[in-house]
């Protein structure tokens, strides 16, 4: 039987990463994930004494903090928009940013029925989310990754939703399919940024997901050519980009479809992170 109570397992956790870039919040966040705590029932359970088991399991997982491995994926789940998700290493931990993207899109399109994909899901996050938030749309979730749908299918499950599930490789497997709403969190990185990136996310997130050719916007080259064939009449596109493409990006799109419209979007920090097109060319055509 362990003798150490979840108070001095903190303690003893603050001081292990006390001198590394390790967040020092991280160990908590570990046990409240752990046992679906908030802080308030941490605090409640400070003086209990610990099993040995979970010692023992918690010790092992402030080395892999230390190791550089994000909490999300030590505890294999994740907060997004006030609900918890399943995330392992196939997929990205959903961020602040994308958070946002959800409330624009929120914001910005009517609550009334709309046919919507979430284009390169991953964990299903944006997808699941906007269907929970709009019961009334009918979403569709897709990924090139067969171990990123399997973690949405779980996700989706896990919150009593049946929604489409198509492996594609952006449009592939979507020939015939059109959308009054495209929604993407697609890889934006460029090959050679990573000197920019955090150590935790170049180790454990999936490079998949990440990394596109063409500087970073190899995939918005591809999703702009297509775009225009996969939406309805006033479909709309919302996709999640990176902080230094705003004015290239936007010189892509006028390249690749010069009567498209775009408006880009600044996070909480001041960055642009976020853009909404359309008016694409012959969209909702034949």
């Amino acid at each position: 039987m362990s003798s150490q109570t979840y108070f001095g397992a903190q303690r003893w956790a603050k001081e292990q990463v006390s001198q590394s870039e390790v967040d020092p919040n991280a160990p908590q966040f570990l046990l409240k994930e752990r046992h679906g705590w908030d802080d308030t029932h941490l605090l409640v359970h400070n003086r209990e004494v610990m099993p040995t088991d979970e010692w023992e399991w918690f010790q092992q997982a402030v080395e892999r903090l230390l190791n550089s491995e994000p909490a999300q994926y030590i505890v294999g789940s994740a907060p997004f928009y006030g609900r918890t998700f399943m995330v392992n290493h196939n997929v990205l931990i959903p961020e602040a940013e994308t958070a946002e993207l959800v409330d624009w899109v929120l914001e910005k399109m009517p609550s009334e029925p709309l046919k919507v994909l979430d284009l390169g899901t991953g964990s299903g996050v944006i997808g699941i989310t906007l269907a929970l938030e709009r019961p009334a749309w009918e979403v569709t979730l897709s990924d090139v990754s067969t171990a990123a749908l399997r973690v949405a299918q779980k996700n989706m499950e896990n919150f009593e939703l049946k929604l489409n599930l198509v492996k594609s490789d952006l449009f592939a497997n979507l020939a015939n399919e059109k959308y009054d709403l495209i929604v993407t969190n697609p890889p934006y990185i460029a090959m050679d940024a990573t000197d920019m990136m955090d150590t935790a996310v170049l180790k454990f997130e999936p490079d998949l997901a990440l990394f596109a050719d063409e500087n970073g916007l190899g995939f918005y080259h591809r999703l702009f050519k297509e775009a225009a064939e996969h939406l309805n009449l006033h479909g709309q596109l919302f996709g999640e980009t990176g902080f230094d493409q705003e004015k290239s990006i936007q010189k892509l799109l006028k390249q690749v479809d010069s009567a498209a419209q775009i408006e880009p979007r600044h996070d909480v920090a001041g960055k642009m992170r976020m853009i909404h097109v359309w008016d694409f060319s012959n969209v909702g055509g034949n």
